[in-house]
């Protein structure tokens, strides 16, 4: 029978109310698998486990889009398709809202799609040891001063040994999907989701060259800390290492791609503007 794990946020669904309903719905047509810690809160055919069913069909993720990014370490560990139930704002990376959860028996009867997302792997070279992130980042890596205090100074090489230096809060280096987060707020470029692509957005910068760049997927990235000060890195707003005076980040797309199941045929364009359109009516 097909392996369903569903993995819970139990600061958005605090008494595991949305969750039992998708436990409700599925259990007909899946074996239901939950973290121990949560399957305790949970009526009905659950399975509860310690070590994560790496033969299972599909993870449905009930949180927001910081869910999904956590979620993702799993899938891509495992190449397991992932969902998204939102309770969160935005939830631009899920698919499914809580008033259509019944969408998710479509996975069941064949009617969904993969969208196969690029992602970007990053690594910091110090005195000429390399290290390289465990985590893959979805949306971007950001190099940034101490909690933006003071300014940056780094410098952007590609590939061909061309560069630009910047004195700026920071820089964001995000994948097509991450072009619609925080790089989106920062001013950068919209990027279609299905162009493999690494977009460079400054932030806040004090340089002249201001602008975002997007270069091809099979670039090399390589960020240079020529300040004084330390600089952090972050993966999905997650923090990663930090930058001393002479160290360099690297950042690639990525060889594995995260699973994201789709039961829509919007484009992301037409999802991005009823995402937008919702977070207006918030505010």
């Amino acid at each position: 029978m097909t392996k369903v794990v569903i993995i819970p946020n139990i600061n958005k669904d605090r008494e595991l109310g949305v969750t039992q309903k998708i436990v409700d719905l599925l259990s007909e047509h899946a074996e239901i698998y939950v973290e121990e810690k949560h399957a305790k809160g949970l009526l009905g055919n659950v399975i509860s486990f310690k070590e994560f069913p790496s033969d299972a069909a599909l993870i449905v993720v009930v949180g927001g889009d910081g869910s999904m990014l956590d979620a993702s370490v799993t899938a891509i560990q495992y190449d397991i398709p992932l969902v998204g139930v939102n309770l969160g704002k935005l939830g631009y990376l899920s698919e499914v809202e809580t008033d259509n959860i019944s969408l998710l028996l479509d996975f069941f009867k064949g009617k969904y799609s993969i969208d196969e997302k690029m992602l970007l792997s990053v690594s910091y070279i110090h005195y000429g040891a390399e290290t390289v992130s465990e985590r893959l980042a979805v949306n971007d890596v950001t190099i940034s001063r101490d909690a933006f205090l003071g300014v940056a100074d780094f410098k952007l090489e590609n590939s061909f040994g061309d560069s630009v230096r910047y004195r700026a809060d920071g820089i964001i280096l995000s994948t097509p999907a991450g072009s619609t987060a925080y790089s989106l707020s920062a001013g950068g470029p919209i990027v279609s989701h299905d162009i493999d692509s690494i977009v460079s957005t400054p932030i806040c910068p004090h340089s002249f060259f201001n602008r975002s760049v997007i270069f091809k997927s099979s670039e090399r990235i390589k960020l240079k800390n020529i300040g004084s000060a330390d600089l952090n890195i972050a993966v999905d707003g997650r923090p990663f290492s930090s930058l001393k005076n002479g160290d360099e980040c690297i950042v690639t797309a990525a060889k594995k791609r995260l699973k994201v199941v789709t039961f829509s045929e919007n484009n992301m364009f037409s999802t991005l503007f009823r995402k937008m359109k919702l977070l207006e009516d918030i505010t």
